[in-house]
């Protein structure tokens, strides 16, 4: 009896150890997701944040942009406008001034809202009075059109509260009206030139679908998940929808209690009783919000085998009891009978004993029969006190450690294919950010471009990017990232992001390759940097502007001339060091030219020989099908190293840009 209940205690305790590995798993996965997402809305607003700080600091560098007033003809289309906080603001002087000073921020509000569709608007607001918001939702403010509409947003919480904390702030989830769903508010302050606050940027966003993400996938059924305040209400639940009223959590003050002292990033873990029976709490701050993360599982739900098993015992005690008291009051009935026919029990015994010596033996050989059938929890019930006894115990202590062992395989599986799956879901969307449909320009004529990246990892640090900064100018980059794998992904999409909404800002390669570097060293703790190359092509004239910060030579033939490589000016990598001199140069394409832009992972492609393919090979490449079109050329540079590689592992992210300038047509009546 001793050995069953010490069985059940411990079958308990693993029960309860594995229930708090549960816990652990669903806190450190669910905080890992929402932290990526805090992290990528603190880093739009703090670009926000350094441009505003760059329009009052170098106010002089920008022109007044004039800012409407609201009107139905804006709505159901992202528009800028203004809103007035009381009667008291008189939009002229100063005030109106400083409205179109700041309204050059719509610069960069465009390409954040269009690469971020949960963001439903984005505004900033200043001490004198004056909103500039950006938006579609002009016909709720225009309701009353004749009217004057006025917001009064100092005394609200996302400007005020960050006004008081100086730093990023985000403000609870609320339902919005107008978009029907939860909104959170990030806002964040900015300061003049002299260090003064000035006003407040802020950024609405969608967040039901981080909420559900974070309570409801992968959530065990026999937990809870849920999303509070430090006041108790619930932001989300499990299965919770919008039309669901919020609720309080109870025992928010023992879990307040709990936290007392936790930092981010750490969690805790307890008990409570509540008249359902025990359960066990897991909870953590979420990073850079007053927000909790709780996992709730009641104890009993992942203990119940083992109170069976208590259970089971209990009532086999109880009848085994009962039989004994029978069977002592037959005993001296029989005792007679069973005298005078021991000569026969004799013999009798003589056949059990041969009996009792084979049956054991041909049940445990049906219990390993079963057992390698695959039912790996069947055990045998063989318990004789001899060497079979011995055997069948030792049998049923190997199948447990093979059970155990399985079901490690199989969690182990689970977790490399969860894994797996969310590479690929970072590759999808590491892919969606760099330009694939070609041809990207279809009713240009005057350029044709095409690109392509292969990576050595699931996702990888290399990228390319080309787009129009207006009708005549072309931007052109190409990049490679320190590193490899998700960390290298990730500093590569910040990269590209800088590069592009400054190249909209600046038209000098060098300023905004300075820009960025500056940006890329503020926080720059795993001493990560970029080799990059930014060209910005003149369309009328054929004179690029090109920086190099490091990266692989270009390759430029000029009107049907061979390719070669251009030894252009380097200087160090993006993100390597601060206050970096960066070096601009100009060259000029005519009709017919072709640049072609590559990372090192063309030329460092090596063989089984460990031969580099090398730029030698990859200029006489290009020049078998030098009048051919870019798709083409970097479809045959594609297949030359592979075929050069063959069956050589690839270590190193491949990517290609290809740019042919055509010039442009003179018009009827204009000289050639």
């Amino acid at each position: 009896m001793g050995f069953a209940h010490s069985a059940a205690d411990l079958s308990e305790e693993a029960m309860i150890a594995d229930l708090e590995d549960q816990v652990g798993d669903q806190l450190g996965e669910k905080m890992a997701y929402v932290n990526e997402s805090i992290n990528s809305y603190m880093n739009d607003a703090c670009y926000l944040q350094s441009f505003m700080n760059d329009i009052y600091k170098y106010s002089d560098r920008f022109d007044p942009v004039h800012v409407p007033d609201i009107s139905m003809d804006m709505a159901g289309k992202m528009s800028l406008y203004k809103l007035l906080a009381n009667k008291d603001v008189i939009y002229e002087g100063k005030v109106k001034d400083e409205a179109e000073l700041i309204a050059n921020i719509v610069k960069i509000f465009k390409p954040i809202k269009e690469a971020n569709p949960e963001y439903v608007d984005l505004y900033v607001g200043t001490e004198t009075g004056v909103l500039i918001s950006y938006d579609d939702f002009a016909e709720i403010a225009a309701d009353n059109e004749g009217d004057d509409r006025y917001y009064e947003y100092r005394q609200r919480d996302w400007y005020r509260l960050a006004k008081n904390n100086g730093e990023i702030t985000f403000i609870s989830r609320y339902v919005d009206q107008f978009i029907k769903g939860s909104v959170t508010s990030c806002a964040i302050p900015f300061f003049d030139g002299n260090g003064d606050f000035v006003g407040c940027i802020g950024i609405d966003i969608h967040t039901d679908d981080l909420y559900r993400a974070m309570v409801n996938s992968n959530v065990s059924d026999n937990m809870e998940a849920y999303i509070v305040t430090p006041d108790g209400r619930i932001l989300a639940c499990k299965d919770m929808t919008d039309d669901d009223p919020e609720g309080s959590f109870e025992g928010i003050d023992e879990l307040i209690s709990n936290l007392s002292g936790v930092g981010e990033d750490e969690t805790v873990l307890y008990t409570v009783e509540e008249p359902e029976g025990i359960c066990y709490i897991g909870a953590s701050y979420i990073r850079h919000t007053n927000w909790i993360f709780v996992v709730k599982a009641p104890k009993e739900a992942f203990t119940k085998a083992a109170s069976d098993i208590r259970l089971e015992i209990g009532n086999s005690v109880e009848t085994v009891s009962r039989n004994f008291d029978e069977a002592s009051g037959q005993v001296v009935n029989k005792c007679l009978i069973i005298f005078a026919v021991i000569l026969l029990l004799t013999a009798v015994v003589v056949t059990i004993q041969s009996f009792s010596l084979i049956d054991p033996i041909r049940r445990l050989e049906s219990d390993v029969r079963k057992f390698s059938n695959g039912d790996l929890s069947h055990r045998t019930k063989v318990d004789t006190k001899d060497e079979i006894g011995d055997l069948a115990r030792t049998f049923n202590l190997m199948a447990s450690s093979i059970q155990q062992y399985m079901e490690t395989i199989r969690r182990v599986t689970v977790k490399e294919e969860r894994i797996a799956a969310e590479l690929s879901m970072a590759k999808s969307i590491q892919t969606s950010l760099l330009p694939s449909v070609f041809p990207a320009f279809p009713d240009r004529h005057d350029f044709d471009v095409y690109a392509s990246m292969n990576t050595a990892k699931e996702v990888g640090g290399d990228f390319y990017d080309f787009f129009l900064i207006d009708e005549d100018h072309l931007a052109m980059v190409i990049a490679d990232v320190s590193g490899k794998g998700v960390p290298a992904s990730l500093y590569m999409a910040i990269t590209k992001t800088l590069i592009k909404t400054h190249t909209y800002v600046e038209d000098s390669p060098e300023k905004v390759f300075s820009y960025v570097n500056a940006k890329l060293c503020e926080n720059n703790q795993d001493d990560m940097f970029v080799t990059a190359w930014l060209g910005i092509l003149d369309l009328k004239t054929g004179m690029v502007k090109a920086c190099n910060a490091g990266h692989e030579y270009p390759a430029i033939m000029l009107s049907h001339e061979a390719f070669s490589l251009m030894k252009d000016k380097h200087t160090l990598p993006l993100g390597s060091m601060e206050d970096i001199q960066f070096k601009q140069y100009e060259f000029m394409l005519s009709p017919g030219s072709k640049l072609f832009l590559y990372t090192d992972g063309v030329t460092e492609a090596a063989n089984r020989e460990e031969k580099l393919f090398g730029t030698d090979r990859m200029t006489e490449a290009l020049n078998k099908i030098r009048d051919k079109a870019p798709e083409e050329i970097l479809s045959f540079m594609k297949k030359s190293v592979d075929e050069f590689v063959g069956d050589a592992p690839q270590f190193d992210d491949f990517t290609m840009l290809c740019l042919q300038f055509n010039g442009k047509k003179p018009q009827e009546g204009e000289e050639s």
